[in-house]
């Protein structure tokens, strides 16, 4: 959740589902296809794939967050073993209808079911749980000693990564989604949880003694603009490109999460790590793609990066930010 101290990290709740039955028509399903003889071979896989889910809606009280990460990694693996079974479902067999609730939603009204037989909506639902499970993990760690950062820096790595593939490959397969599924939502929870995760690294990198003096400098640089890029992509996913509902979205579940961004930006700008010069987005990104990939990775970013060199001016404007704030 969000907060007005600088310290504070946001992270997501999870979504919730209705129960389903898993079990009994899938096995029918194989054993009216195929043979009884399959079914029984399937019987185990069937029955880890309906606990795992079972487990997911009914114990997630009683289980720790890394035991729901868990879980719901292996339940996400299992249904991947048998998603043609759901294809294969023909109009007479024994229907399953996944439905999802909005995470934004704290009353969780208003769910949406999958189209029959189609489990898009479910792993793409599971997949958003378990980026949101690791940003709680990462809100979770203590922050304050070297290890507790280094944590959560790689819990929200691991956070951003889910919500990347989540964009990238299965959100778009979701027909007529909650607003949580949508694909510029997912994009901001990636940039945002990225941006944490970089962020967590930089107070890593400059706590790190054992660098000299001008690689410490250069490096801080190249992150102070990293980080500072992300904040940004992730404020201007909201207020702008996402537009009224996202930002209405947004503030119905937590109304400082806005003002948690913008404090950030802030932050970054006052704090620049060459203050007598205005910083050059660009330069600094690409100079960081380089030095982590490759000069041809740069070359291939270099229109995004363009880009957000020039939101960043823009956004310096003095009758732009007057608009936003």
């Amino acid at each position: 959740m969000g907060s007005d101290d600088p310290e504070t990290v946001l992270s997501i709740p999870l979504k919730k589902t209705d129960l389903v039955e898993l079990y009994l028509p899938l096995r029918k399903l194989v054993a009216s296809k195929y043979s009884e003889s399959d079914a029984q071979k399937v019987e185990s896989v069937l029955e880890t794939l309906n606990k795992c889910r079972r487990d997911m809606v009914e114990r997630r009280g009683d289980l720790s967050l890394p035991m729901q990460r868990d879980c719901l990694i292996h339940y996400f693996k299992c249904l991947s073993m048998v998603e043609p079974l759901f294809s294969s479902l023909s109009s007479d067999a024994d229907p399953i209808i996944f439905v999802w609730y909005d995470a934004l939603n704290p009353e969780h009204e208003n769910g949406v079911s999958s189209q029959r037989n189609g489990i898009q909506l479910e792993r793409a639902a599971v997949l958003f749980n378990l980026g949101a499970i690791c940003s709680q993990i990462a809100a979770s760690c203590d922050r304050t000693t070297a290890l507790g950062r280094h944590l959560a820096m790689e819990a929200f790595k691991v956070a951003a990564n889910f919500f990347f593939q989540l964009w990238k490959v299965f959100a778009k397969d979701v027909v007529s989604a909650t607003l949580d599924l949508t694909l510029l939502f997912v994009e901001f929870l990636h940039v945002l949880f990225a941006a944490q995760a970089s962020e967590l690294e930089l107070q890593q990198q400059l706590n790190n003694n054992d660098a000299s003096y001008a690689l410490q400098q250069h490096r801080c640089a190249l992150s102070f603009s990293s980080v500072q890029s992300l904040y940004l992509r992730a404020y201007l996913l909201i207020l702008t490109v996402s537009g009224a509902a996202a930002r209405k979205h947004v503030y119905s579940f937590d109304q400082t999460w806005v003002t948690h961004l913008h404090q950030k930006l802030t932050f970054f700008q006052a704090e620049p790590p060459e203050k007598s010069e205005p910083l050059n987005l660009y330069e600094s990104l690409r100079n960081y793609f380089v030095l982590k990939y490759s000069e041809s990775v740069a070359k291939r970013v270099e229109g995004l990066l363009e880009m957000l060199h020039k939101l960043r001016n823009e956004m310096l404007r003095d009758d732009l930010l007057g608009t936003i704030d």
